[in-house]
């Protein structure tokens, strides 16, 4: 009986620790099947995952009551099924063999039912997020002279809201959607809890990964203002095709009043053909009209062109002309945006950990390039959710590397060989992390300058940051 008790102690560990990671991986894909099946539909991938779980490492989901309703649910469907097992080939039939079968096949099965308590929680959380949705609408009606904003693109949505928000503060009573709340039951819950009557502009930045989801925002919040602030492949193997993301993005456009105005970035040529397709007001922003410093002196150049759109919506909005440029003077970069620091061993940290997509990566090596030091390195994983356009993209990016970088430490292995034919020897694959600091430890000092580009490991970033 000793030997069941350690298999029943060991399994049910393996159990919990395997729900807290397929909690954490659905929550990390917001409980979207599509955004699931983007990343990780590979056969290697999926394998790995289904059988390790995570690996070594305890995984951990962020305790929301729908991610600790899907946790209780799949442990209680295991400890079911370990009660059975117990119950019938132990105390039952005394059949150890097909016992430690049946525990090992729970265990295998755990994903797939954490996936399907995924699958009922959604049907259940549907007709919330319906009710949610109506009155965040309501809310809005009351609030009779405010003027809702809408920003949606590839790239470039968070510094162009920043930058918006800082700006108009200085004239309206402003609110805008924080951090990465860019959906519509994040949007809605934004509503509720901030807006109040008397707030006279609101800042709505816009996500989607399919078509319609744009549009169903735009119902709910109802902009008269819409910025597009630049189109790529971001998200492509979740829309399918570039048609589809410019279909999606044009919704925010679609939804304007007839007296509505559309903002358009026209240094990119998808947005220029969504300006020539609208009809109504609109204006085309290229690169900043007010070229002065501001009080944030690291701030990339990249950000100019954002910055453009941003001061053509305020000049609409009626603020004059000195205002805005004393308003851009006090600008500063936010936890979203580019940084940069002295880290370890006095090296030139430049954080751009929150971007995600092709066009950030290759301007953040852009504002590598322009850093006055002899050692250059970046570091970084493959991009996910590119479809079709991922290997010409990674290519694209090794051909960048190969022209900026003195080494390349890659984190991920999905494009890894495709970045490597084109930057060559001076990329290196370090999947673990502790591998990764061990190739970084004797190559950061005052001489280089180092880019931490995308979603990095807690321990590589404190490492450089030391």
């Amino acid at each position: 009986m000793l030997v069941i008790y350690f298999l029943l102690f060991i399994f049910t560990f393996l159990y919990a620790k395997s729900t807290l990671f397929w909690v954490y991986l659905w929550q990390l894909k917001e409980y979207r099947l599509d955004r699931f099946l983007a990343e990780y539909s590979y056969a290697k991938k999926i394998a790995r995952f289904w059988f390790f779980s995570g690996g070594r490492k305890l995984w951990k989901p962020k305790w929301t009551i729908k991610a600790m309703g899907i946790y209780a649910a799949s442990l209680l469907a295991a400890l079911g099924g370990i009660y059975f097992a117990t119950k019938t080939f132990v105390v039952e039939s005394n059949d150890v063999i097909f016992f430690i079968f049946c525990l090992a096949a729970f265990y295998v099965l755990m994903p797939a039912v954490v996936g399907f308590l995924v699958f009922l929680a959604n049907i259940l959380t549907y007709f919330a997020k319906q009710l949610i949705y109506k009155l965040a609408k309501a809310q809005l009606a009351r609030a009779k002279n405010l003027v809702v904003i809408g920003i949606t693109g590839s790239y470039g949505k968070s510094s162009t809201k920043e930058f918006l928000a800082q700006i108009l503060e200085n004239k309206f009573r402003v609110k805008k959607t924080p951090e990465n709340i860019n959906t519509e039951i994040g949007v809605a819950k934004f509503i509720l809890q901030k807006v109040n009557p008397e707030d006279e502009v609101l800042i709505v930045e816009m996500g989607a990964y399919k078509k319609g989801e744009i549009k169903k925002l735009s119902e709910i919040v109802s902009p008269e203002i819409g910025i597009i602030t630049g189109i790529n492949e971001q998200h492509l193997s979740l829309f399918g095709s570039l048609k589809n993301i410019i279909g999606a993005k044009y919704e925010l456009i679609e939804s304007l009043p007839e007296d509505g105005l559309a903002v358009f970035n026209g240094e990119n040529k998808y947005c220029l053909e969504m300006a020539e397709r609208w009809g109504g007001k609109k204006v085309i922003y290229r690169d900043a009209n007010i070229r002065i410093h501001t009080n944030d002196t690291n701030m990339p150049r990249h950000y100019l062109q954002n910055l453009a759109g941003v001061i053509e919506v305020s000049r609409y909005l009626g603020m004059a002309e000195d205002e805005i440029i004393e308003a851009v003077k006090n600008i500063k970069s936010t936890e979203r945006m580019i940084k940069t620091f002295i880290g370890k061993n006095g090296a030139l940290i430049i954080d751009d950990l929150y971007s995600v997509n092709p066009a950030g990566v290759l301007v953040a090596l852009d504002y590598l390039d322009e850093q006055d030091k002899k050692y250059k390195i970046i570091i970084m994983p493959c991009l996910i959710e590119l479809g079709e356009a991922a290997e010409e993209i990674h290519r694209e990016i090794g051909k960048k590397i190969a022209e900026v970088c003195d080494l390349a430490v890659i984190t991920t292995n999905d494009f890894f060989d495709i970045i490597k034919q084109e930057a060559g020897e001076k990329v290196i694959l370090a999947v673990n992390s502790e591998k990764a600091i061990k190739i970084l430890d004797d190559k950061l000092n005052q001489e280089a300058a180092v880019l931490l580009e995308g979603r990095l490991a807690q321990n590589i970033i404190m490492f450089a940051r030391q």
